[in-house]
């Protein structure tokens, strides 16, 4: 497999981006821009009382409803969260003592792991201690700051979104990773225009001039568009499944949310975010689907 860096491909990417949508200016009044989602009235609010949660950085679903896969920062630990009993842990896999780990997906029967260098872990046999461990390394570089993992069934694949850098304003992408080759596509299926979503979601007078940088993935249930959560900044980016146009550009309310890093949904589409706690306790959020 040939290796590279998100920075060798930056020239095809600015390429590719010319065919973007026109942008659709952000409906004030709403701050939805007809997204199906209140994101200012959240209908279930879990606060993590565990500190090994504190710094939650990735969720997804798990084979019972109600239930969803947690990860957080510096441990290989998988915590199974019950978000219909408060958020509860049910049940706990460790499979690596350290690491900056940023995503959290269960395939089947698999428990799949992203660290922020890109590599991924497969962990089956997880009612056993120690469960079955798999390493899949890929392309992506440390410096590329992968954090968002999400499972897209329609590719049979594994998407990987990578954070970059803040401060710059280069295209980021989102990469998948073929869970029959267990190889990662050379090119993204996605790319994301930091300048685009500014254009739709201007700064306000309070923000930092950070850029767009997604620390979560997830594909919705019911419609397949991909939705993609971002820490700096506060903004939730919806690309439509086929062409990867942006089709919503929202902020996020960073007192509801002061660090959105994982989001997941449930089999009605209803949305679930989930964020570090900064100075409290880790946050879980339900947004119903409208």
């Amino acid at each position: 497999m040939r290796y590279f860096s998100i920075s060798s491909i930056l020239p095809a990417l600015c390429m590719c981006f010319c065919c973007s949508q026109k942008p659709a200016q952000l409906n004030t009044t709403t701050g939805t821009n007809g997204l199906p989602y209140d994101l200012q009235n959240p209908s279930l609010t879990i606060l993590f009382d565990n500190d090994d949660l504190k710094e939650i950085s990735g969720i997804g679903p798990t084979a019972v409803a109600g239930q969803y896969l947690a990860i957080a920062d510096e441990r290989g630990e998988f915590f199974f969260v019950d978000a219909a009993n408060g958020g509860a842990i049910t049940l706990r896999v460790l499979f690596r003592e350290k690491g900056d780990f940023e995503g959290a997906e269960m395939v089947e029967n698999t428990l799949w792991a992203l660290k922020s260098d890109g590599k991924l872990f497969a962990v089956s046999d997880w009612n056993n201690n120690p469960p079955t461990v798999a390493e899949y390394p890929t392309p992506i570089e440390k410096k590329d700051d992968a954090e968002g993992l999400g499972y897209d069934a329609g590719r049979q694949a594994l998407l990987i979104a990578c954070k970059g850098d803040p401060d710059s304003a280069y295209l980021r992408p989102v990469f998948a990773f073929n869970l029959k080759t267990k190889l990662l596509d050379a090119n993204p299926i996605y790319t994301i225009d930091p300048k685009e979503v500014n254009t739709l979601v201007p700064y306000n007078e309070t923000e930092k001039h950070d850029f767009f940088s997604p620390s979560g993935v997830a594909v919705h249930p019911l419609t397949g568009d991909v939705f993609v959560v971002s820490a700096a900044l506060k903004r939730l980016v919806v690309l439509e499944k086929n062409s990867g146009k942006i089709r919503y550009a929202n902020r996020l309310d960073k007192t509801l949310l002061p660090q959105p890093e994982g989001i997941a949904f449930d089999k009605q589409g209803n949305l679930y975010i989930s964020s570090e706690g900064k100075k409290g306790a880790g946050i879980l959020m339900k947004f119903n689907y409208l």
